[in-house]
């Protein structure tokens, strides 16, 4: 990982007196904003008009700006700052280390041609996802966790590196469903612009298990979209 000294400084100095796990969430939800596909132009000229309205912006680009260059070669300096200012270990949350997620990745997904899907149930800030995709950035990449920070801090890496995939607001263990973010990108003027879907019905999400009629011979959950049959994805 990357030196976060001066991304940490910069950051406790937009944070001022807002406890960080606040001012980190209100940092990831002004980043996000315009990344979102709206239904209408209306909707879209009204998040654009409260991104640039915001009065800690230029606090906040300097924040996103220096991020922006330690994430170079799929870094994850949000998820380190969540690390070091908001988590410190609380709740077993300390992100698998970059040298371990790259080792992992290379042994599950070996000289993965283009394609193929990959999956971490609990992925955190992302950060397997992210060293699967320098694997092979044009996986599709879907991660899921019960803290909604962490998904915010995940979709924001996706987002940031255009990667295609799903983040999923979820409880694993239970299939508990709260919400999905569906990533992607358009073609605008030559460029390739990332986005991303908000969605709240679990039957839309890749990840979320669909439940089907009890079998005696049979789990009581199938995997993929649209029930079984689907292909199974690299699991970390």
């Amino acid at each position: 990982m990357t030196d976060i000294t001066k991304l940490v400084s910069l950051f406790e100095r937009y944070a001022h007196d807002n406890d960080y796990s606040s001012a980190l969430g209100g940092l990831l939800d002004f980043f996000l904003l315009p990344f979102r596909l709206h239904g209408t132009p209306e909707a879209r000229s009204s998040a654009l008009a409260a991104f640039s309205g915001n009065p800690r912006r230029e606090a906040m680009l300097a924040v996103l700006s220096e991020a922006g260059e330690r994430a170079e070669d799929f870094g994850d300096p949000l998820g380190a700052l969540f690390e070091r200012l908001v988590s410190k270990g609380r709740k077993g949350q300390f992100f698998t280390p970059d040298p371990v997620a790259d080792l992992m990745a290379a042994i599950a997904m070996g000289d993965a041609a283009k394609g193929g899907t990959v999956l971490d149930p609990a992925c955190g800030s992302g950060r397997m996802l992210l060293a699967a995709a320098r694997v092979n950035r044009h996986a599709r990449l879907y991660g899921a966790d019960v803290d909604p920070l962490c998904c915010n801090i995940a979709l924001a890496n996706m987002i940031m590196n255009s990667l295609t995939g799903e983040i999923a607001h979820m409880d694993s263990l239970s299939n508990e469903f709260y919400a999905g973010y569906r990533t992607g990108t358009a073609l605008r003027n030559g460029y390739h612009h990332p986005y991303y879907v908000e969605f709240s019905d679990p039957s839309e999400s890749r990840i979320w298990q669909r439940s089907r009629m009890p079998s005696e011979n049979g789990p009581s959950f199938s995997t993929g979209k649209g029930g079984s049959g689907g292909t199974q994805g690299t699991l970390f």
